[in-house]
């Protein structure tokens, strides 16, 4: 019997002797391993006198363009992004799932009862009790325990901080997305004013080229095909202005969005600046670095984690499942007895569950 017991235990757990299933911590299924990554020893341009490979934060990157507009609409996008407070959400709610999983490692079932009752009997019926009415008091209470033998409510409880942390990374992806979004379309708009500008600039000189070569040929200094040449010079220069208008006001609606708000011009908020310039050295860290910051690449570890778990959660349905349940109350015909000692009864005792054919 003790070698049927053992092999079941090691079987279950996955292993080949009772020593293992006891060093996977009475656990069945896989423990969750990291897989592996290669990275290359260093950059590709690690050479390259504007590249540097050492330890660097990233998490304000977009301060080092020292542009307080774009400061500032990144702190926005940060407190009014509705997408952002969903994926915020999701980690409460993570957390309260966390929550009714642990609570699974205690009694499933803990219950209070109590019940008034008064009764009457037929005098006419066999075996009549000598007391016709009578009232009957109880008060009790009652659980259910289901002992996690095999390992199934901790494999649960894994699986549910592996999803926990997986929610809280896809935060964090959001939130790298959303400000390289806001940084990108900011960027976009300063470029369109600026294109604009320069634009209108050479709008005003090719219409001073213009009047010089029509004066020119009025003169008869020059014939017809230089007034044609600067009016198809300035034509074209003047039908490239409302494109770019065009992606200036895109950009604008595109940040009013990622701020959680309804389209208008931003002219008022970010006035006029110019392009904002990179730092002519950049700090790209370690190669592997890259790969340990970035959200998404954790966000999908967690959830292999969370997935690695749940197999010893399915792998331990199907084995038996071991119950403490009892209940204890007390039951008196008038309510000032109900609290005696001889009023006291209960049951208590183990039992099992195996769905052998399922």
């Amino acid at each position: 019997m003790r070698g049927v017991l053992v092999l079941l235990l090691a079987v279950a757990a996955g292993c080949t002797s009772w020593r293992d299933y006891v060093h996977n911590g009475f656990k069945v299924g896989p423990n969750f391993c990291p897989p592996q990554a290669a990275v290359a020893p260093c950059w590709i341009d690690a050479a390259n006198a504007n590249v540097r490979s050492e330890p660097t934060d990233a998490a304000a990157w977009w301060q080092t363009f020292n542009d307080p507009a774009l400061n500032a609409l990144v702190c926005d996008a940060y407190r009014q992004n509705l997408t952002l407070r969903v994926a915020g959400l999701r980690i409460l709610e993570a957390r309260a799932q966390r929550a009714i999983v642990a609570g699974e490692l205690f009694p499933q079932t803990q219950q209070l009862a109590g019940a008034y009752t008064r009764n009457g009997n037929s005098l006419n019926a066999a075996n009549t009790s000598p007391n016709r009415f009578f009232d009957d008091w109880q008060t009790g209470a009652g659980f259910a325990w289901e002992l996690d033998f095999w390992g199934q409510f901790r494999r649960a409880l894994e699986s549910a901080d592996a999803h926990l942390s997986s929610t809280i990374y896809n935060y964090d992806d959001v939130l790298v997305i959303l400000i390289s979004d806001v940084a990108t379309n900011y960027m976009t708009l300063r470029t369109a004013e600026q294109r604009i500008l320069y634009a209108r600039k050479n709008v005003e000189i090719q219409k001073g080229s213009l009047r010089l070569a029509d004066v020119k040929f009025t003169n008869g200094a020059t014939t017809r095909l230089d007034v044609t040449q600067a009016q198809s010079n300035l034509s074209q220069t003047q039908a490239t202005i409302p494109p770019l208008v065009a992606l200036r006001r895109q950009a604008a609606n595109q940040i009013c969005i990622l701020l959680g708000m309804p389209p208008h011009d931003l002219e008022a908020i970010l006035g006029q600046r110019d392009i904002p310039a990179a730092s002519p050295t950049v700090v790209v860290g370690i190669p592997a670095d890259l790969l340990r910051r970035r959200p998404d690449i954790r966000r999908a570890e967690c959830d292999a984690a969370a997935q690695c778990a749940q197999i010893g959660v399915a792998t331990a349905a199907l084995y038996p499942h071991f119950s403490i349940s009892g209940t204890i109350f007390y039951d008196a015909q008038n309510f000032k007895d109900l609290f005696e000692p001889n009023s006291f009864g209960g049951t208590v005792g183990p039992s099992f569950r195996w769905d052998v054919l399922n």
